[in-house]
């Protein structure tokens, strides 16, 4: 055995010994002293400890204010959809309430009918009601809005029938000038375009002199059309070599048609 081993047991067996030949009062001195001396050790790796667990109390809390934040989003979004929804109802009766009213008051015989169909080929030309000869629809009747003039049906099936829309050159209208004597017709233009065709009023008289803002209505020259119905205002107005022409602004908006009605019988 090497003589440092042989160092080291002498020296456990001496601190036995003495331990052993110590009084009970004097180990616990020592026992004391030793508690002194790792106490502080034990105190650091308590604190440690807590540190600890509060850092994982914190992660916690973080990753429940992420799920929470997360579920008030998805929370913010359903009721901005549910007040969009709202919004477009409340302006959908608000409509319904001015078509009703309108008919109430219209001296004509009206049928409500809603648009169907549109073909984007002939967006301004045509559209589709889903009303047709059993609910007493024909060819060539007014078609009109509580705003103006839309145009005439054309052919008409069972239940359903094609609307000419007064953008289209087909749908001529005998018009009048309000506040003068200057009559016409209202016709659109055919055009190879997406864009609106110009609706305008022909054949006036060069001297015409029409000014921006006067109102057109319907003549009820023809037979067609009642007369008094509201086309829409003057644009613009040129004299040409033979006759003058006005340029109108549709009074009824053709791009959101949505319930129109029917003029099955006039005064």
């Amino acid at each position: 055995m090497k003589r440092a081993n042989i160092i080291a047991l002498a020296i456990f067996l001496l601190l036995v010994v003495v331990v052993l030949a110590l009084s009970p009062r004097n180990t616990q001195r020592i026992q004391s002293g030793f508690l002194s001396i790792i106490t502080p050790f034990l105190k650091t790796g308590s604190s440690v400890q807590k540190r600890f667990v509060a850092f994982q109390e914190g992660l916690q809390t973080l990753d429940e204010l992420e799920r929470d934040n997360r579920v008030l989003k998805v929370q913010n979004k359903e009721l901005k959809a549910t007040n969009q929804t709202l919004r477009g109802l409340e302006q959908e009766n608000n409509r319904l309430r001015r078509a009703l009213g309108y008919r109430e008051r219209s001296v004509f015989t009206l049928i409500p009918v809603r648009i169907i169909a549109r073909d984007p080929s002939t967006w301004w030309n045509t559209v589709v009601i889903n009303r047709g000869s059993k609910d007493g629809i024909k060819p060539d009747m007014p078609v009109l809005t509580d705003e103006g003039l839309v145009g005439k049906t054309a052919t008409v099936g069972e239940s359903e029938a094609t609307v000419i829309l007064i953008a289209d050159e087909n749908c001529k209208v005998a018009a009048k000038v309000e506040g003068s004597l200057a009559q016409g017709i209202v016709m659109g233009e055919r055009t190879s375009s997406n864009s609106m065709p110009e609706v305008s009023l022909n054949f006036l008289k060069k001297d015409a002199a029409l000014e921006p803002g006067q109102k057109v209505y319907s003549s009820g020259v023809g037979g067609v059309f009642p007369s008094g119905v509201l086309i829409g205002t003057v644009r613009e107005f040129k004299s040409g070599p033979l006759s003058g022409k006005a340029t109108l602004i549709p009074q009824v908006d053709l791009t959101t048609l949505e319930d129109v009605f029917v003029v099955t019988e006039k005064p």
